[in-house]
């Protein structure tokens, strides 16, 4: 598998687990456009090496199965701090402040699943979101988030600041986050209008398997929304390849020749 965003930083704070030294910086480095490329750099205290990515999410998914019981993206009154588990299709892409300017700074997975697929009355719109600091992938899509998400593109930044600073408990409601509080219609409108545009933008046909464990944000189910989504923050995303099927081997039975018998 390859990994496409590792939050090291919830694999420490969430699951309490300790890295091997003492991390002192990460930097991301963006370059646009038509693409964006991420690449980042770590120091290190101490002579011991830090566990490396694949080892480290192994690890942290054998205790988040063990501690956490984690559910299925599609299961119904998510609450926020709620662990769930994710697999199928979608976009990726890194984002920009609507008034801001390049770099991106927020990185956004976006999926959608029919409501006959999950047994439920409207389609499921699924979105993760955190900092590109965490890709590790080297080309992403990019673009603007979109006419009235600031809040929204800061409320994402403010989780990965506390989560810097040791605070790693999502409040019930997400606009106790932020000093300038919104309705939660506003709120979820901003989510579903980010949703929709990475949803129009790139069709399934551009999109590719991704899966992984993340953390509830927010659950919009409401009926006067034309689809249910779910807010997440990812801590680790993985790509995962589809084979080709294989066709099934042709054995090369021998000729049998008949003799003709003359009288």
């Amino acid at each position: 598998m390859d990994l496409v965003y590792v939050s090291e930083r919830k694999i420490y704070g969430r699951l309490g687990m300790r890295p091997s030294s003492t991390q002192q910086g990460v930097q991301a480095v963006v370059k646009i456009p038509p693409l964006v490329e991420v690449s980042g750099s770590r120091t290190w205290e101490g002579s011991a090496e830090p566990m490396a990515p694949h080892a480290l999410v192994e690890r942290a998914k054998r205790t988040i199965e063990r501690r956490f019981a984690p559910v299925s993206f599609t299961t119904r009154n998510l609450q926020p701090n709620q662990w769930i588990s994710f697999d199928l299709p979608m976009a990726q892409v890194a984002v920009h402040e609507d008034s801001g300017r390049p770099p991106e700074d927020v990185a956004l997975f976006v999926g959608q699943v029919p409501a006959p697929a999950v047994g439920q009355p409207r389609d499921l719109g699924f979105m993760l979101c955190g900092s590109v600091q965490h890709l590790r992938t080297q080309v992403c899509a990019h673009g603007r988030m979109g006419s009235d998400t600031t809040w929204l593109h800061d409320l994402i930044l403010e989780v990965e600041r506390r989560e810097a600073n040791g605070l790693n408990v999502i409040p019930e409601f997400l606009n106790e986050l932020m000093p300038q509080r919104r309705s939660d219609v506003l709120i979820e409108d901003a989510a579903l209008g980010v949703h929709g545009w990475v949803d129009r933008q790139y069709p399934p046909s551009t999109r590719g398997r991704l899966r992984g464990h993340a953390i509830v944000l927010l659950d919009i189910d409401r009926p006067r929304w034309v689809r249910r989504l779910v807010l997440a923050t990812p801590l680790y995303v993985e790509a995962v390849h589809e084979q080709a099927p294989t066709q099934p081997r042709r054995i090369a039975l021998p000729v049998i020749r008949r003799r003709s018998h003359t009288p």
